[in-house]
């Protein structure tokens, strides 16, 4: 029993680690946070922003593997929400742009003067789809 216990947590360490790096190095292509460093202009912050990622997802980690309740009430979670729907579009954002799908579905659905407002309807649908699922728990 003790072997098979042994042997089942090597299996999901090396499992929950080639995902991780897979996810990792997913961001790192569509270079997500390349981009906001760019646009913000804060390459001399690079070293700090490299450790406060690594850092908040070492701690989301830990909180999720270990179930450790975090006593902010509503608030606390209505803002860790709107952090992570940033997060959220801004993937969504940089995979677009690395797929170069708004263009092709420009060209390909003539919707170019209505390209603004199709943009806001999908931010728009995804938010309230979140909140659904949200109210949904």
């Amino acid at each position: 029993m003790l072997i098979k216990t042994i042997l089942f947590l090597c299996f999901c360490t090396t499992a929950g680690s080639a995902t991780a790096a897979g996810y990792v190095a997913f961001i790192t292509l569509l270079g997500v946070f390349q981009k906001l460093i760019e646009k913000y202009k804060a390459s001399k912050y690079i070293k700090l922003l490299e450790t406060v990622i690594i850092t908040g997802v070492t701690s989301a980690t830990l909180i999720d593997l270990f179930n450790i309740k975090l006593p902010f009430g509503i608030w606390g979670l209505v803002i860790f929400n709107l952090f992570g729907g940033v997060f959220v579009g801004c993937l969504a954002g940089a995979l677009a742009e690395t797929l170069n799908i708004f263009p092709i579905l420009s060209r390909r659905f003539n919707i170019r003067e209505w390209l603004p407002y199709v943009l806001v309807a999908a931010a728009i649908g995804k938010a309230c789809g979140s909140i659904i699922q949200l109210l949904n728990m």
